[in-house]
């Protein structure tokens, strides 16, 4: 996997777009949650040669596997709306709850962050974790504008077609 192939699937796992709409207007607890997402998905990429060992499971095994987790992860962004933030005031959010977890942490992208960081190296997913962040920390200055749903639905479908090439590329090396 390329470089910047692998810096593109994680930023479309994280889907920028997407979870600006699922997140107040709280920007610090944003940027504090997603500090400590980016701490977390670099220890995860870390300990992903590891992890994949202790499991006894390939790499190739497991890129199937993520594709295919990404593939439903996105299909159902893609047809579902994004969860509403609720009603809370601006500084209601707090950098852990409900920010960092369930919102910027969530199973595909723990996944994505061990896939990259085993095929194209920790940097690649390092940098596009933190490009991911960078992005949706520039999100977080504009209003719920009406372009972010289309907008995630665009980087869903992107998803889509990077899930597709995992598991056909996870396939192909079996």
């Amino acid at each position: 996997m390329s470089a910047w192939l692998a810096v593109l699937l994680v930023v479309a796992a994280v889907n920028p777009p997407r979870r600006r709409l699922e997140l107040s207007s709280d920007a610090r607890a944003v940027s504090a949650g997603a500090l400590v997402t980016l701490l977390a998905l670099i220890g995860l990429g870390l300990a992903g040669d590891t992890l994949l060992a202790a499991l006894d499971i390939t790499a190739p095994t497991f890129r199937v596997g993520v594709g295919l987790v990404l593939f439903v992860r996105a299909a159902v962004d893609l047809v579902t709306a994004p969860a509403d933030p609720g009603p809370g005031d601006a500084g209601s959010d707090g950098p852990l709850v409900p920010v960092f977890f369930p919102v910027l942490f969530r199973p595909e992208v723990g996944l994505v962050a061990i896939a990259v960081a085993v095929d194209a190296g920790l940097g690649a997913m390092a940098v596009g974790a933190a490009g991911a962040f960078l992005l949706l920390l520039g999100l977080m200055r504009t209003a719920r504008a009406r372009y972010l749903p289309g907008l995630g639905m665009v980087v869903s479908t992107l998803l889509i077609v990077l899930a597709v090439d995992r598991i056909v590329d996870g396939v192909f090396a079996l």
